[in-house]
């Protein structure tokens, strides 16, 4: 079948939900399927994560951001906390814009793939639209739709979803949803390369010049608000004033960052922390096993993809009691805290790096718990099944 993809932040971000298009859709090539996709560029057609050899990439270019100014909006925030303001209004500004710039990006995204795609469009049997339910509204007027929504949206766009032919789901978006569409929405799980991401042996500590008496708390995500990136600075902060050992190993990138690094600059100085921002995939397996522990600070998340890459590697996680974590830390390879605080957060992980035996064996638990559970091409049979049942295209894609 010819399938269209419409993801118009695969191009500009690397986090979990691009991980989950680029992982799902090599997949899904490999099952015979011919695939394109299209999202936004820079105006020179560059992006920053390859996309699999197997799927044809549809350039979108332009002027883009996703959160324009937000690291600014985060530092005037900052600031106000240090003269003692209660900055929570601040906040509530802050999360508002983020909003607004991001669905500001989807429109002039989805109007410049109805203008510039309209045959890529007309030729494809199924179109897969992710995170936008409003270009899929519009893509399921002209073809089969499919919406993947990598987190929960409120009732009031229940009438708009129920127009397209499919919309899917997972984790705690998954049960959030079904709690007004009902079983309209379906179950679409993530995955995970189990021979890539498993324990095995690293030589990242030598490089960083970290001994394997160090107790390295790790981070890999979008260094963003959402995901907390502030709290775990903080947090190490206090933890590291108890715990001269402990080393703090950060991967990605984001709008936070020089917040991040600036927040950060004596440890960075001394060698305590290391930010790295750009790991290719499949290096990161190398950079999960040289943590202790890995930390996943984020205000809300549906189901994480690091972390069930960590687990997969063996390393144990201390995470905030929200969304898809609960679920994860039933695995017995975890440890929640108090979401948007710092202080529970350093108070927890301090309490997990007294207990070295029992963080190894959280991470033998966390290892167990993802290993043959989850895999690409279960996701890829999985979205084929769902392509074939949609009403409109049964007999022709049946075919």
């Amino acid at each position: 079948m010819n399938v269209l993809v419409l993801h118009a932040q695969l191009g500009l971000l690397r986090g979990g939900g691009e991980n989950f298009s680029r992982n799902l859709f090599a997949a899904f090539a490999e099952r015979g399927h011919h695939v394109k996709v299209a999202f936004a560029t820079n105006r020179l057609g560059r992006f920053p994560a390859l996309l699999p050899d197997n799927v044809q990439p549809l350039p979108v270019r332009g002027w883009w951001s996703v959160t324009p100014g937000q690291g600014a909006l985060t530092a005037v925030g900052n600031c106000l906390a240090r003269l003692g303001v209660d900055k929570s209004h601040w906040d509530r500004v802050q999360n508002a814009l983020d909003w607004r710039g991001f669905n500001w990006h989807n429109r002039r995204f989805g109007r410049r793939v109805a203008r510039e795609l309209s045959d890529h469009i007309e030729n494809s049997d199924v179109v897969y639209v992710h995170h936008d339910p409003v270009l899929a509204f519009e893509m399921a007027k002209r073809r089969p739709t499919v919406l993947r929504l990598p987190g929960p949206v409120g009732p009031a766009l229940a009438p708009l979803l129920r127009q397209v032919h499919a919309v899917c789901a997972n984790g705690d978006a998954l049960s959030q949803l079904r709690a007004f569409m009902g079983t309209q929405v379906i179950d679409l799980p993530v995955g995970l390369d189990d021979r890539l991401f498993s324990p095995g042996a690293t030589d990242v500590r030598a490089r960083l010049g970290w001994s394997d008496d160090c107790l390295v708390l790790g981070y890999a995500g979008r260094l963003s608000k959402l995901k907390g990136i502030d709290l775990l600075t903080e947090a190490f902060k206090t933890i590291l004033k108890g715990r001269r050992d402990a080393r703090l190993l950060i991967l990605g990138t984001g709008p936070e960052e020089s917040n991040a690094r600036a927040a950060l600059k004596h440890e960075l100085a001394a060698g305590l922390v290391r930010m790295v921002p750009d790991v290719r995939h499949d290096q990161l397996p190398h950079w999960y096993r040289a943590m202790s522990l890995l930390i996943m600070p984020s205000r809300y998340e549906n189901y994480s993809n690091a972390v069930l890459e960590a687990m997969g590697c063996g390393i144990p996680f201390a995470a905030s009691d929200v969304g898809g974590n609960r679920v994860l830390a039933e695995s017995g390879g975890a440890w929640l805290f108090t979401p948007n605080s710092a202080e529970s957060l350093a108070s927890v992980v301090e309490s997990a790096l007294k207990q070295p035996e029992t963080l190894r064996a959280r991470g033998r638990a966390a290892r167990a718990f993802v290993h043959g559970r989850y895999s690409w091409s279960i996701t890829a049979k999985r979205l084929e099944d769902i392509f074939c049942n949609l009403p409109l295209t049964v007999s022709r894609l049946s075919a």
